[in-house]
């Protein structure tokens, strides 16, 4: 069975939940975010209430539907003109999520605000 060294293994490990900060409101991605998790997103949240702000501190793992997600999440801002912020990106998800295609999501530790 399992080597024990895979903590967030048992269904439902992982989640999205949109919630509200000082902010607005934000995606709460958190553990595993797997087909299993993007399901239960998606029956909960509807896209005409995803929020433009995505939260991912707490991601374990990514995989292929969980880019997928934030593929479509991104997709609704930018017909705006806007674009899908990303706060908390662990350095482990910048290289899948470059491979996604989502790179100019990430947010780029060294740039500084432009304030003129």
């Amino acid at each position: 069975m399992s080597s024990g060294h895979d903590h967030a293994t048992e269904p439902g490990s992982g989640e999205v939940l949109r919630i509200e900060d000082q902010t607005g409101p934000l995606l709460r991605f958190a553990g595993r975010i797997d087909r299993e998790a993007v399901r239960r997103f998606r029956l909960l949240v509807p896209p005409t209430a995803w929020p433009e702000r995505a939260d991912l501190a707490a991601v374990t793992a990514i995989d292929p539907a969980g880019l997928e997600l934030l593929v479509h999440l991104s997709r609704k801002p930018q017909r705006r003109g806007q674009q899908l912020q990303l706060l908390a990106v662990p350095t482990e998800l910048e290289a899948p999520l470059a491979r996604a295609g989502l790179s100019r999501l990430l947010p780029h530790p060294g740039a500084a605000p432009t304030t003129t």
